[in-house]
Order: C-alpha cells, then sequence, then structure tokens
C-alpha cells in the first residue's frame, strides 16, 4: 500500500521568477535543479523534508482553485513575508490564509492541526 505523498507538479509560466518566489518568500529551499533533453528539472522543498517536494515544471497554473496547503506552526512570519514581498492574501483567519503564486496559482498556509 502507499506509505506517502512523494512530490507534485506546478505549473509555472516562468521557472526563474518561481524558484525566487517560493525560495526568498516562502523559504523552500533547492532538492534538485537539472537541465535534460532541453527540459529543467527543478525540484523544490521545505527544510528538514527532503522526501517532500515540488517540481515546477512549465505549464498553466491552476487559478480557480486551492492547488497546495502549506502547514506552518504560526502564520505570522509567512504573512509578514507575503506583505514584504508585495503578495495580496484573501480569506485569512487566525489558522489559515490564501495567496497567489507568482504564476497565479493559489496556495493556503494553514497552521499545522
Amino acid at each position: 500500500m502507499l506509505q506517502g505523498i512523494g512530490r507534485m507538479v506546478v505549473g509555472v509560466s516562468d521557472q526563474d521568477e518561481a524558484l525566487a518566489f517560493y525560495r526568498d518568500v516562502l523559504g523552500f529551499i533547492v532538492l534538485h535543479d537539472s537541465d535534460e533533453e532541453g527540459l529543467r528539472y527543478l525540484h523544490m522543498g521545505v527544510p528538514g523534508q527532503p522526501d517532500t517536494g515540488i517540481w515546477l515544471m512549465p505549464g498553466a497554473a491552476e487559478h480557480d482553485r486551492p492547488l497546495l496547503v502549506l502547514f506552518a506552526d504560526d502564520l505570522t512570519d509567512i504573512s509578514e513575508s507575503l506583505e514584504r514581498h508585495g503578495v495580496d492574501t484573501w480569506g485569512t483567519s487566525a489558522t489559515s490564509l490564501h495567496f497567489r503564486d507568482c504564476c497565479g496559482n493559489v496556495l493556503v498556509a494553514a497552521v499545522e492541526p
């Protein structure tokens, strides 16, 4: 049977811009970045979780519904980072907030249950 979730693909219009957003705004780290046969494989993850992550691959953004929920102990740091980088948030409560990445994907930051 299944043992866990490994990686998901996030469609982005610009991999360099997405790399900067996920690294500099959200604190992700680069787990893998290579070019093979003309395609860039860019794998990002959260520090301390090397087996789970996202592939930032060329493609269309998911604009209409949340694509990914990111857990945090506290929303203060992520909220301040988003604000510092001019990222609008909505649906904000004590336990979650919604925002878009640089390519239009809807993400949710939530206090881990």
